[in-house]
């Protein structure tokens, strides 16, 4: 993978593009952004531009999440007020 580059086209060196990856249904960027107090993930949706940064802590959270909440999180659009 390429290094992230600036609007001026040259390499960040605050961050470090680790993976592109896609399915049917979408593609997203990620890479690691060292700018802030430590390392944080940095998530980019490809389609919208939408970008997340995720602390080790966000992060584990996701790990622990349960079945339903991984469900919820897929609702989107009009499916969003959809509830069992």
């Amino acid at each position: 993978m390429s290094p992230a580059v600036n609007g001026s086209g040259t390499p960040r060196r605050d961050r470090r593009e680790l993976a592109e990856l896609r399915n049917e249904f979408a593609t997203v960027r990620v890479a690691l952004d060292e700018r802030g107090n430590g390392p944080r993930l940095l998530v980019e949706d490809v389609e919208s531009g939408a970008e997340i940064l995720l602390s080790p802590l966000e992060l584990a959270s996701l790990c622990l999440a349960s079945a339903e909440d991984r469900v919820n999180w897929l609702r989107v659009g009009h499916y969003r007020d959809e509830r069992p």
